[in-house]
């Protein structure tokens, strides 16, 4: 079931159809951090409609924060996992010829969406080869993701 969901832009579907991983895309100059990250998830969840999901991310040019969501309240939580995007999403930025400060809008969706994508494909034989990738492991996002399909949100 694909749901059109206003200030998300990438949905992670399990097996079944149901969202696992809400995803919102982030480029700009502005400095972010776990404080940044946390407020911007509690006003997205105190002012929109969001279907139930495990996960959540937060995905900048620097910067990924990650959350494991027993609920979808919209309590301030410092993000459980935060990843070097630069570093994770480099080889994608070669690609399209672009910096981190330099990704915006669609494109940087595109280049998150196949960063996930890869993600799910490669799974457990990337948190091997990347410890800094454990916690994806540790969660079961990396497995959850392995049955996943992944879409661009329909509501641009």
């Amino acid at each position: 079931m694909t749901f059109q969901i206003k200030d998300v832009d990438l949905v992670a579907y399990d097996h079944r159809g149901q969202p696992l991983l809400l995803a919102i895309v982030k480029g700009g100059s502005q400095e972010t951090s776990g404080l940044w990250a946390a407020q911007y998830r509690r006003n997205i969840l105190e002012h929109d409609t969001l279907p139930a999901a495990p996960f959540f991310l937060i995905a900048t040019p620097e910067r990924m924060y990650f959350w494991r969501q027993r609920d979808s309240g919209p309590e301030e939580e410092l993000p459980q996992f935060t990843l070097d995007a630069t570093n994770e999403l480099g080889p994608y930025f070669q690609r399209v010829g672009l910096t981190p400060k330099e990704a915006r809008g669609e494109t940087l969706e595109w280049i998150v969406y196949f960063w996930l994508n890869d993600v799910a494909e490669k799974g457990q034989l990337t948190a091997k080869e990347d410890p800094s990738l454990g916690w994806l492991s540790e969660s079961g996002l990396l497995e959850a993701l392995g049955k996943a399909h992944i879409e661009l949100s329909a509501v641009q």
